[in-house]
């Protein structure tokens, strides 16, 4: 007997729409940063490897110590060595 006498009090409440709108940005604003924290990690990751670094102990670093992390990687990252063609046969 209580369950539909909130729902009629809920539904009856003026201004409901907003409150919802609240719960949805409190749900959407985590879930983003939890998106761009992956595409990081997985940039980081193939970031180190093309520098010849271990990604994976970037990868740990990332997680664990979080934008600190990313900080001390773009400090102490290597240059990108490009692959040069060999030199012509004589």
């Amino acid at each position: 007997m209580l369950i539909p006498y909130l729902i009629s009090l809920l539904i009856a409440q003026e201004g409901l729409e907003w409150g919802f709108l609240g719960l949805g940005l409190c749900l959407l604003i985590p879930l983003v940063w939890f998106i761009i924290g992956i595409l990081l990690a997985i940039w980081v990751y193939r970031d180190a490897e093309s520098r010849g670094m271990n990604g994976v102990m970037w990868l740990i670093i990332l997680f664990i110590a979080g934008i600190v992390g990313l900080i001390i990687y773009l400090i102490v990252r290597k240059d990108k060595t490009q692959n040069k063609a060999p030199p012509p046969p004589p």
